[in-house]
């Protein structure tokens, strides 16, 4: 069960000597970056020197921020703590998965389901609509006058943009953190078009075509997308989950669609659906996990079985 005075009895009692790094998942959105950096913010102001690893590939995610934030792109140091974020398995790291496993104590925050980490803390809480939510309230616990307009927008954009702008996994104390940050005189119309409703010229036609390639199977339908093609090579993973994927399952009033996303070498997958809470089921299937009504996975397996396996799990279960 998570509790947060564990959680900040675990941080007050890390060694103000030992630098901490810490990461989100790979292709970050909003939640993954923003939490990372707003925690960054208060394990400095408790006096530990403190890093946000990013990739030097990833470093667009923050493009709408008007204050250049400082990120580190590798571990520069053989004692440390890794502290993961908004993440249920370390594979999600991407490449800083080793700086994880040969740190000094391993600690991660999370609000997905089915975590897998193995930290040597592990706080989740699948009823927080974002990490962005938890890291507030682990803010206003410690140092509430930390949350000016900056950290206030960050959080905002972690937990609008997770919530799909507040459609899904919200509750009421979801919108009080909101209504306090909005009082922080954040820019939330900014951030709102600068974010989760920024559509390039690539997206809207990726989502145009892909809207005819969608194919339907007993229980639910899916769509293929070959990231090998330019149009889908210019649009990140990120973009696809979440921009593009949510507005096909709109336009399409779907209840359970799929997204294989196809690499070549591999094959990831958006798994979303409307009213049945087995999206997160589906995604176990394939070693991933996420959400009762949105998860993911990444595969070796090929489109026909992934396919076939997903419509032989909806037979039984439905």
């Amino acid at each position: 069960m998570f509790k947060i005075s564990r959680l900040i009895n675990v941080l007050k009692s890390l060694d103000k000597a030992v630098p901490v790094y810490i990461a989100g998942h790979t292709s970050p959105d909003q939640d993954s970056i923003n939490s990372c950096l707003c925690l960054k913010y208060l394990l400095e102001a408790m006096g530990l020197d403190a890093y946000v690893l990013l990739s030097s590939s990833d470093k667009n995610i923050l493009s709408w921020q008007e204050h250049v934030e400082k990120v580190s792109n590798a571990v520069t140091h053989e004692n440390y703590v890794f502290i993961a974020l908004d993440l249920n398995d370390t594979k999600r790291l991407g490449e800083f998965e080793n700086a994880y496993r040969h740190a000094k104590l391993t600690i991660n925050i999370d609000h997905h389901n089915n975590n897998t980490t193995n930290a040597n803390y592990v706080f989740s809480s699948s009823t927080s609509s974002s990490t962005c939510e938890i890291i507030y309230n682990l803010i206003c616990h410690l140092n509430k006058n930390l949350i000016d307009t900056r950290l206030a927008s960050y959080i905002y954009a972690g937990i609008m943009t997770d919530t799909n702008c507040f459609s899904r996994r919200i509750t009421s104390k979801t919108l009080k953190i909101v209504a306090n940050l909005i009082n922080k005189n954040i820019d939330y119309a900014y951030i709102n078009r600068s974010t989760l409703w920024k559509r390039t010229k690539d997206e809207i036609i990726a989502t145009g075509k892909l809207a005819e390639e969608i194919k339907e199977k007993n229980n639910f339908k899916y769509v293929i997308v070959d990231k090998t093609l330019p149009l889908f090579s210019n649009i990140s993973l990120n973009d696809l989950t979440k921009k593009v994927a949510e507005d096909l399952r709109r336009l399409n009033d779907l209840d359970i669609f799929v997204m294989l996303i196809n690499f070549g070498d591999k094959i990831t997958s958006k798994v979303m659906t409307s009213t049945l809470p087995i999206a997160d089921k589906i995604a176990t299937l394939f070693g991933g996990g996420g959400h009762k009504k949105e998860a993911g996975f990444t595969t070796n397996l090929d489109e026909n079985t992934i396919l076939k396996q997903i419509e032989e799990f909806l037979d039984k279960n439905l």
